[in-house]
């Protein structure tokens, strides 16, 4: 194996000069630095993590908890926003498997057993027992979508975005505005706390039959719920879906049954997904800003293993970090075509 040794000696300067130059120290001259990089290549030079982890006790690796919806695509754009900007920080992106301690799920022992430096828990039910423990532990972690007293969290504006969504839709003229929501969890319960206050502020009443549960990532469920909600005495002449991609498959579906929309009825998604803006109608829908999201998750990581705390929110402002608090990143209304003038 071709260790920093081997590339010293080719070049004839030291092995820490070989060292400095492979782990991007600028003061170096470009003469050195090209000479360095030109041997290392010759000689097929490869860094010895393992080596390096352990002289540094940092693995330069993070670990991604995600429990569920990992083929969601509003979750995949976070998860892949996540991956840039940690490999910008010079990060490597594992996923934590489901390891089993005594027949219970352990996270803990998958991030100790891979020197993972910090942990990132992506929509996850952070009550749980396994992710208690993990938060609990040595292992900084921040959590995306998924408010948890514990740990500093990244979250999306849900509450203020559906506001904002019923605002507009009111000022279209909508009064009868019904609800399909996801499962329940932070996403669900903030967005129907702005439906809620919104409905009250343009005061608007909101039938027990208005707010139907679904499921996200579901258009069968989705149609379903339209279709009966469109049968009432008096249906909703305009409804939020849980999400775009349920929404535009749903919208699919309810052609094939001859309703349409908006000229049967108004609808809006949520999540601003490429998809929601590349089939006709346009739908209508509420952007989040995925980028951000991943982009903040990681900082706040950082932050917390450069600064050596178990928790990141435990780097507060007494220790120059200044992230005590969480994050919450607004989005975009797209007005899309699935509402209509009324």
């Amino acid at each position: 194996m071709v260790t920093m040794k081997d590339v010293a000696k080719r070049c004839g300067v030291s092995v820490s000069t070989v060292s400095r130059v492979l782990s991007g120290n600028e003061l170096i001259s470009p003469e050195t630095t090209g000479l360095v990089l030109r041997a290392a290549e010759d000689l097929g030079y490869t860094p010895d993590f393992t080596a390096r982890s352990l002289k540094t006790n940092r693995s330069d690796m993070i670990g991604i908890l995600f429990d569920s919806f990992l083929t969601h695509p509003y979750f995949s754009r976070i998860i892949d926003a996540v991956r840039i900007h940690a490999e910008a920080n010079g990060f490597d992106v594992l996923f934590l498997s489901r390891v089993k301690r005594n027949g219970k799920i352990d996270y803990t022992e998958t991030a100790l057993s891979r020197r993972m430096d910090g942990v990132l828990v992506v929509y996850a039910d952070v009550e749980s027992e396994s992710i208690r423990k993990l938060t609990k532990g040595h292992i900084p972690v921040v959590s995306i979508d998924a408010e948890e007293r514990d740990v500093p969290s990244v979250l999306s504006d849900y509450s203020q975005a559906t506001e904002e969504m019923i605002d507009w839709i009111a000022g279209k003229g909508h009064r009868r505005i019904a609800f399909i929501h996801g499962e329940m969890g932070y996403a669900t319960a903030e967005r129907l706390k702005g439906f809620r206050r919104a409905m009250q502020k343009h005061g608007f009443d909101i039938p027990d039959s208005y707010i139907r549960p679904g499921k996200f990532n579901d258009p069968e469920r989705c149609a379903r719920e339209t279709e009966s909600l469109l049968a009432l005495p008096v249906p909703p002449s305009c409804i939020l879906m849980p999400d775009d991609y349920s929404a535009v498959n749903a919208l699919r579906i309810l052609r094939e049954k001859n309703l349409t929309a908006p000229a049967d009825f108004s609808c809006a998604g949520y999540d601003g997904i490429p998809l929601s803006q590349a089939v006709s109608p346009r739908l209508t829908t509420f952007r989040q800003n995925t980028e951000e999201i991943g982009k903040k998750a990681v900082e706040m990581l950082m932050a917390a293993i450069q600064s050596g705390t178990a928790s990141a929110r435990s780097a507060s402002p007494q220790t120059g970090t200044g992230l005590s608090r969480d994050v919450t990143v607004r989005g975009e209304l797209i007005p899309g075509e699935t509402v209509a003038e009324l």
